[in-house]
């Protein structure tokens, strides 16, 4: 694989505050420009450099078996979409990962999280479908505790929730 693609992946990694991210999301900017890379080629490429060290990877559509697999790829694009990347991810073999990396990724999750439970409770119409604003509270209730004891752990900073938020979840 060429030299260029090995060192454009250096740079994205040793620049982008995530320190672990997804194959995949670096591949879709990649692939804007250089469309005969394939994701498997790509990500042959990266986990075969020894300046990449490969991590934990996740499935967003695990679980959902159920699903035929043109319903897992529209999933998955839905995730993806909103941030949300399936696959192995890489970091660099030189750059440490701190309990503060931990804390803002943690951070940036939870808050990519509540944001995605407002927007899908606005898009509920306001009449009927009680049983799903009741799972919709339910969620925000426990997305909100996580952030309560992230805050106890030190994890994120003790900032007040915004009043609009929690006026929307108590008239819910």
């Amino acid at each position: 694989m060429s030299t260029e693609l090995l060192d454009w992946v250096y740079t994205y990694l040793e620049r982008d505050e995530e320190i672990v991210v997804p194959i995949k999301k670096m591949w879709n900017e990649w692939s804007m420009t250089h469309r005969e890379t394939s994701l498997a080629d790509f990500t042959e490429a990266v986990l075969g450099d020894a300046r990449f060290e490969e991590m934990p990877g996740v499935s967003h559509t695990e679980g959902l078996e159920e699903l035929s697999p043109e319903e897992l790829e529209e999933e998955a694009r839905e995730m993806e979409a909103i941030g949300f990347f399936s696959g192995p991810r890489v970091k660099l073999k030189s750059r440490e990962i701190t309990k503060e990396h931990i804390a803002r990724m943690i951070q940036r999750h939870n808050d990519r999280l509540e944001w995605n439970l407002l927007q899908a409770r606005l898009a509920l119409p306001e009449e009927g479908m009680e049983e799903e604003r009741s799972m919709w509270v339910d969620i925000m209730t426990l997305a909100r505790q996580l952030r309560q004891h992230l805050r106890e752990a030190g994890l994120e900073p003790d900032d007040t929730a915004d009043d609009t938020e929690d006026a929307q979840l108590s008239s819910n």
